[in-house]
């Protein structure tokens, strides 16, 4: 069964939430959900020059407005001298989180190796607040480790999420796999805002906590290894993926009936509608992110699947508290097979799909544990209804889907050499990487580190660079120029354009995780401990 099994007149309506509060006086201005205008509204979320959420709106795509944006920067290492550094801060030992930079304030999710709290010891997930202008520590956000251990929470992760501002508000998913609504000022404005009073923390660089509801507890989510889901905002709803998952054994999924999908109204935690797609078929972990897209006007909004499906769901749902599917496509060949520990070809979705010139871009991939394996990256046309899967599996075999919206794939094994050169290679591997369409291209690494260009209307590969290091971020387009760092603690930049042209590399004294963020003439990127914030405009 697709839905949840629980109607939500079985349940306490306000058992759902640890604390549910009325909006702000001021709320901010809500995004329309449809209407000829909402593509433009959307995208006035960075219109300030603002990045408020991974992906900077609600489209996803990794493409900054800002305009000449210099190379000349240098972090500090122990063989280079920093240049055009605004400022740096320490982070934790393990940083995976991106910045988001929004109404002064710059937001990263880490552990607690800052060690900002002294009255918080060991193992923490944290979210950092910093002032954008100096780089002075505001705030921070502290949720203790899970007890269930590495299942629920794996050790050192810290919180993965990347958060979404809006306004004077803060919305992100803990370690604890909690959805939590924060004041931007923290306590620093010295007053506890909202109804919730409960803060065990509740000192001046402490976070204000808004509202928080507690998916284990309330709703049954049974989260694998890590809740990591980056929530977006369309009009007054909050949309994410609940990262319910498999067992410690990986054989099982502990909670079918629990929603795996969700969106709560944005103001107070309620929730407006649940799904729990794909029910008992969940390969893995869910730790992608949705995106939302335009349909003659309307929005939808696109949940990556557990089983390796991509769902397009109505953005209010069915009307009953439930999610209502417009259509669906496997992004999997039907003769694909899941094993465990990633031996099998069937993968599941990491990357979040990105929407661009009316079409949708994504690849698949898994845990990076798993290692290198077969990936495939598609183009889709979002104007279905149903299953618009290429292909389908009958009685007599796998057919083709006469409904299908595929546009392009790019991927598998290059049979006869022809896109690669040497027969037998694999065209593309597995992904986590969200990706940046501009210009006519799209630029989509995979995690073993290999940037590809790809013609965005046809597919075909325009060029392939080898990082020689894993790629576990996503790559940030900005004045013709590509961003993208490696495992290696490499932040390589190169030109956008249809032949490869690297312009330099630059070295962090870490491996960079996370993706660039670029807001007011600034370049922000995290290696694994330390934040640094770039001029991109210094003075002649």
């Amino acid at each position: 069964m697709r839905r949840s099994l629980l109607s939500l007149a079985a349940l306490p309506p306000l058992a759902l939430l640890t604390l549910a509060v009325p909006a702000p006086a001021d709320p901010a201005p809500a995004v329309p959900q449809s209407g000829d205008d909402t593509a433009a509204e959307v995208k006035a979320w960075t219109a300030d020059g603002d990045w408020p959420m991974w992906g900077g709106d609600p489209f996803r795509n990794m493409v900054n407005a800002a305009q000449n944006v210099s190379t000349d920067f240098q972090p500090e290492t122990r063989r280079e001298e920093p240049k055009n550094v605004l400022w740096t801060a320490s982070l934790g030992s393990q940083t995976y989180g991106n910045p988001v930079v929004a109404g002064g304030k710059v937001l990263v999710g880490t552990n607690n190796g800052g060690e900002y709290r002294p009255q918080h010891v060991g193992d923490r997930g944290v979210l950092l607040c910093f002032d954008e202008a100096d780089g002075a520590f505001q705030w921070q956000l502290t949720r203790e480790k899970l007890p269930q251990g590495r299942v629920h929470d794996w050790p050192e992760q810290g919180i993965c999420s990347t958060p979404v501002v809006e306004g004077e508000r803060v919305w992100v998913i803990t370690n604890r796999c909690e959805v939590m609504c924060l004041d931007l000022d923290g306590f620093h404005d010295g007053t506890n805002d909202g109804e919730y009073t409960e803060e065990v923390d509740a000192e001046k660089e402490d976070a204000d906590i808004l509202w928080s509801l507690d998916m284990i507890e309330e709703l049954g989510v049974f989260p694998h290894n890590l809740a990591t889901s980056s929530p977006l905002i369309l009009g007054d709803n909050l949309y994410f993926l609940t990262s319910n998952g498999v067992d410690e054994a990986h054989l099982e999924v502990p909670a079918p009936r629990a929603p795996c999908f969700l969106c709560l109204n944005k103001n107070t935690g309620e929730i407006v509608w649940e799904d729990n797609t794909p029910f008992d078929q969940i390969l893995h972990g869910q730790w992608s992110s949705p995106c939302v897209v335009m349909v003659d006007g309307q929005a939808q909004v696109l949940f990556p699947g557990g089983d390796g499906i991509l769902y397009s769901m109505a953005p209010e749902g069915d009307g009953e508290g439930f999610g209502k599917i417009i259509w669906q496509f496997d992004m999997n060949p039907k003769d694909s097979v899941w094993e465990l520990g990633g031996r099998g070809t069937r993968n599941a979705i990491i990357a979040t799909p990105v929407f661009a010139d009316g079409a949708v871009y994504v690849g698949v991939g898994q845990d990076p544990e798993h290692g290198e394996g077969v990936g495939h990256f598609y183009k889709i046309d979002p104007t279905g209804t149903g299953d618009v899967s290429p292909t389908l599996k009958t009685d007599d075999g796998v057919v083709p889907n006469p409904a299908s919206k595929m546009v392009w794939e790019y991927g598998g094994e290059d049979v006869d050499g022809s896109v690669t050169g040497s027969k037998g290679e694999l065209i593309f591997r597995r992904t986590m990487s969200t990706v940046a369409v501009q210009d006519g291209l799209v630029v989509a690494p995979d995690l073993s580190g290999f940037v590809h260009c790809l013609d965005a209307k046809t597919g075909k590969r325009l060029w392939v660079y080898d990082m020689f290091a894993a790629c576990w971020g996503s790559p940030m387009v900005a004045d013709g120029k590509i961003f993208i760092g490696d495992e290696d603690g490499d932040l390589t930049v190169m030109e956008l354009g249809r032949e490869e042209n690297v312009i330099e590399e630059k070295a962090f004294s870490s491996a960079v995780y996370s993706t660039p963020t670029i807001a007011h003439g600034k370049m922000f990127v995290s290696d694994r401990s330390k934040l640094y914030c770039f001029d991109l405009n210094p003075a002649e």
